[in-house]
Formats: structure tokens, sequence, C-alpha cells
């Protein structure tokens, strides 16, 4: 079973439970270009991100796309969990593509239960495009019960196919769900991701938890910055976002009594 490449924290202390991340279209788990052009540390990047929010206990995983060109972007060659066409509600989705960047996911998921964490201690989770493929897998994963989901910037691709066949989706529905969404996403637009809400709770979810972020575009960093081109590379949460989503990983996936 080969694996995509990741960049991997461990866990501060005995790993109890795993947090799979996935990047946003272009991006990577790592994020060379903060290291060349802001002088941060050399494990800065998604990974590093995550690293204040997770408990000690949980190890960090973050997969990264292979390199395919991408319609929305004239074609050009880059990092992506699949093809994308447009962003808008209703447009042509690449199913074949997101079907396959599922099995991905599952396998990263397979890998942490040979290790010895058991599923239900494993967290999915992901940015834009990457947030996507998490809700999809967490919405299709009939076999084991999974931690909890955390959706940034995000959407419930193929969103139909729940509708038309709600039993696709009932393995999971008591999991902790958190989706963070900006007021002011141009990219993802906000509606879009309130109607992905409002699809869970017609399924039958449960634990769902939707929070909105006024002023915060399609980034999670502190405020957007002067230049645009800087602020497609930031990925620092907001202070409230990390807030949110440290407690969130905090209640579903608590310490283990030894």
């Amino acid at each position: 079973m080969a694996l995509l490449p990741a960049e991997i924290i461990e866990s501060k202390t005995r790993q109890t439970a795993s947090l799979i991340f996935l990047h946003g279209l272009g991006d990577n788990g790592y994020v060379f270009w903060l290291i060349c052009f802001n002088n941060l540390p050399s494990s800065s990047g998604w990974a590093d991100s995550l690293r204040n929010v997770v408990p000690p206990y949980c190890k960090i995983v973050c997969p990264n796309a292979r390199d395919i060109p991408v319609t929305i972007n004239m074609g050009m060659v880059m990092p992506a969990w699949y093809d994308l066409y447009n962003l808008g509600i209703g447009a042509k989705q690449d199913e074949p593509g997101i079907l396959e960047a599922t099995k991905e996911v599952a396998k990263w998921v397979a890998a942490e239960k040979t290790a010895g964490i058991s599923s239900d201690r494993i967290v999915v989770g992901g940015f834009s495009q990457g947030g996507s493929i998490a809700f999809y897998y967490g919405m299709t994963n009939v076999e084991q019960k999974l931690g909890g989901i955390v959706a940034l910037s995000c959407w419930l691709p193929l969103h139909e196919k729940f509708v038309s066949n709600s039993s696709v989706a009932t393995a999971n529905r008591s999991m902790p769900i958190l989706q963070c969404h900006g007021k002011m996403d141009p990219i993802v637009p906000h509606e879009l991701g309130a109607l992905t809400n409002s699809i869970l709770g017609k399924l039958g979810f449960t634990n769902c938890s939707f929070s909105s972020y006024q002023g915060m575009g399609h980034y999670t960093c502190d405020s957007p910055p002067a230049d645009e081109l800087l602020f497609l590379y930031l990925d620092h949460f907001t202070a409230q976002e990390m807030t949110d989503v440290k407690a969130f990983l905090s209640t579903c996936l608590p310490p283990v009594n030894e």
C-alpha cells in the first residue's frame, strides 16, 4: 500500500491520536515558499501551523497531493487533490478525481490504524479543496467510526449523491464535525459552506458546528496582508479560529486513561 508523501510531526508524548490534514489547491503540507521568503523555521507549513492546536498526544500527518493540470487555473500543473472546473454552486465536478483522492485518505487512515491508533481516535481535516476531500471521506466512510472532521473554508463535493442516497452517509452521523468559514471568502463563498452545513442537517448529522468569521477571506491568517500574493501562501490561523479548532480537537480526542 503506497502512501502519498507527507509532512509528519510526531506527538510530544506517547501517541494515542492522529490528525490527518489535507492542504488546499496549489499548496502542500510543507510550503517551502514560506521558508525562502519569510525566514521561518524549516518545519513551517501546514504541519507546523497545526502543532499548537493539537493535544500533545496527537500525531499530525499532512499528505502532499500529486501535481496535475487544473482546469480552473488554465490547465496549469500544480498540487491538487482533483481537477476543478468551477467553484460555483452546481458546477461540474471531477468525480473520478474526488474518488481517487478519497482512497488516498483511506490509505493514511489505515496506516495509522496499523500503527495502533483506533479509527475513533483519528480526525480527518483540511483547508479548501483538501477540506472538501476530508468531508467526502467522512461522509462515505461506512466501515469505521472516525474521531471527527475539521473542515476549513470548504464544501461537500458531490453532495447530490448524499441527498439522493442518504444511506451512503449513515456510518458517521454522530461524529463531531467542525466547519470554519470566512464571511468575506471570495474563492469559496461563505454561502457554499452554509449550504454544506444545511445538507448535513438534512442528512441527519447531529453533531455539526458551523463557525463564521467576520472579515476573513479565503485564508487562515490574522488579517489580509497588503500583498495579495502573500496571503495565498500564509497558513496561520486567525486567533479565534485557532481557539475553535483547538477546543474541538481537545473535545473529540480527549486524553486516554492509562
